[in-house]
């Protein structure tokens, strides 16, 4: 007798494997994206991605106390929609001022940035003074979302935001009333 031709010869395992972007889809993670991809490394889907993120706010594992998040909505299983949160940082026009986001993580997180939207008005060299809407690529100047280390998350991002209202042209920025709004 021989072995089927899609079997080892008397193992009876399959000789080829799917892959784990085959077996669950998702995307790469962003700094091993390129290689991982090309060399059949492993693929990590998006929401992994996210609930790892998400896992790491939740036990106070990120942030440091200055930034946080959560999902918008427990129920969301696309873990879409962020509510975030900025203590402004001392020594600034924005010094123990309390900032809330809203990060939108789009169908490509973690290779794109998401989108991030003040709900707390801020003078700030980089928000939409109409919508609330922050210029991601502008914070990230000189780097890029893929150059956040040791990876671009919600985590950096945010803590980035912070670091940006340190810098000359917002750190004296006449800031508006605590209670106001977009």
């Amino acid at each position: 007798l021989s072995a089927p031709p899609d079997c080892s010869a008397g193992s009876g395992v399959l000789s080829e494997t799917p892959t784990p972007r085959e077996m669950f889809g998702g995307r790469s993670k962003p700094a091993a994206a390129p290689a991982a991809a090309a060399n059949g490394g492993v693929v990590v889907p998006r929401n992994f991605y996210l609930l790892e993120e998400l896992e790491k706010f939740e036990k106070g594992a990120a942030g440091n106390g200055m930034v946080s998040a959560g999902l918008t909505d427990p129920e969301d299983i696309f873990l879409t929609r962020w509510s975030c949160s900025i203590i402004g940082p001392q020594g600034t026009a924005f010094d123990n001022r309390f900032y809330s986001l809203t990060v939108v993580c789009t169908d490509q997180y973690p290779h794109a940035p998401p989108v991030v939207t003040f709900q707390t008005r801020i003078n700030h060299a980089s928000v939409n003074q109409s919508t609330g809407e922050l210029d991601v690529r502008d914070v990230l100047k000189p780097g890029a979302w893929e150059s956040l280390t040791p990876q671009p998350t919600i985590e950096a991002l945010l803590t980035k935001i912070r670091d940006s209202m340190t810098s000359q042209k917002n750190r004296s920025k006449q800031q508006p009333p605590d209670d106001a709004t977009f």
